[in-house]
């Protein structure tokens, strides 16, 4: 017997466990000899790496790892849905990376990461980690971006231009308003957005050696996609060599659909400990600077 559901209230099946405390997210996923894993970010909008110097990191309590752009081979990062624009200009010409080398592009850019037993212990190896930095002039405002002298980010990016995107008809729009008995003209300016969803983002990476298989549990809402693109663009593995778990996701607005260099480091950092899970959880500060 089916049940006719036009025009009838249809209850979420999920609501008990959720209201009820039984949902699981990443962050309650404990496994087995789990390390943790902090990243250290730039704290300028623009600048030159002249060096990183690990040394008394590696040398804290705790410390099982450190990352830096040099120990990581997937650089850069996919762009899933690039826009096409016009006069061959793309942006999908400067996709973001595992973690920065030569500079940085903005303020959060993952330059080093730490794994330790604990978090507490990840995150004090944090601050014994020494940037040599050189500042670059920054630009926030974006109208001002695209003026001739303002601080370029990449050099194949002209006046911040990332690509350049059209519709309609221009000139049957001009004669129209030229035409038209009354114009009212209005000038608008939208403001950056930053969705915050309630559950930050986190994963957790998990090598097989006997296999040489990875699992990965993301708070993410594309894990399928996520799995093609660390595949085919990022690990350089067969698709079915990766599996991508996504449990249940505490709000996301369109910030979990993206490849983050987080899901290229705990992958990494679990094979580089020879097996070990790593799990890795955004604060809220980094989630506003990096997601």
């Amino acid at each position: 017997m089916t049940t006719d559901m036009l025009g009838q209230r249809a209850k979420r099946t999920e609501d008990q466990r959720l209201i009820t405390g039984s949902g699981r997210y990443v962050d309650d996923i404990k496994l087995q000899s789990m390390a943790h894993m902090a990243i250290l970010r730039s704290p300028y909008a623009h600048a030159n790496i002249r060096s990183v110097d690990v040394s008394l990191a590696k040398a804290m309590p705790g410390v099982l790892d450190v990352l830096t752009g040099a120990d990581v081979p997937y650089n850069p990062l996919p762009m899933a849905w690039p826009a096409g624009g016009s006069a061959g200009l793309q942006n999908n010409v400067n996709t973001p990376r595992a973690l920065a080398t030569d500079s940085v592009k903005w303020t959060g850019e993952g330059v080093a990461a730490v794994i330790a037993e604990t978090p507490e212990q990840a995150f004090d190896a944090l601050e014994a980690i020494v940037v040599d930095w050189e500042p670059l002039p920054a630009v926030v405002d974006a109208e001002k971006a695209t003026q001739p002298g303002a601080p370029q980010l990449h050099e194949n990016a002209p006046n911040n231009v990332v690509f350049d995107w059209t519709v309609g008809d221009k000139d049957g729009t001009a004669a129209a308003i030229d035409g038209a008995e009354v114009v009212v003209r209005q000038r608008l300016v939208n403001q950056r957005l930053i969705p915050n969803p309630m559950e930050t983002r986190g994963d957790i990476g998990l090598y097989n050696p006997g296999t040489d298989e990875y699992t990965i549990w993301m708070s993410s809402q594309t894990p399928h996609i996520q799995r093609l693109l660390l595949a085919a663009f990022v690990m350089g593995v067969p698709e079915h060599k990766i599996r991508c778990i996504s449990p249940d996701v505490g709000g996301a607005f369109g910030t979990k659909i993206f490849t983050y260099a987080d899901y290229v480091l705990v992958l990494l950092a679990s094979k580089r400990l020879g097996g070990r899970a790593v799990k890795w959880i955004e604060g809220r500060r980094e989630n506003y600077q990096s997601t």
